[in-house]
């Protein structure tokens, strides 16, 4: 995978705007939920080209908490076939 793509680092900095692109694509799972939940459409079909469903599906199942929404986490879940929708990722304050 080509990270130093141009198209990518402009949708890394789109959806990761406080660090450094090469930062946020070295985290490949984190940097696909981010484009799932922030990215325009356009991004996401040529993030998951690239990627691949199976990817996402990884990227999904590692999700950090605070990252999706509501609505983005079932989409997400229904879109890529699934058969539940999981709680999502939550914060521990322990």
């Amino acid at each position: 995978m080509q990270v130093n793509d141009p198209q990518l680092e402009r949708i890394a900095r789109g959806v990761v705007w406080w660090e450094a692109p090469e930062a946020t694509l070295a985290d490949q799972d984190n940097f696909l939920n981010r484009v799932m939940a922030r990215g325009f459409w356009e991004e996401m079909k040529f993030v998951e080209k690239l990627y691949g469903e199976d990817s996402l599906r990884k990227a999904l199942k590692n999700s950090k908490p605070g990252v999706f929404d509501l609505a983005s986490w079932h989409y997400w879940h229904h879109r890529l076939g699934f058969d539940s929708v999981p709680e999502r990722p939550a914060r521990s304050f322990e």
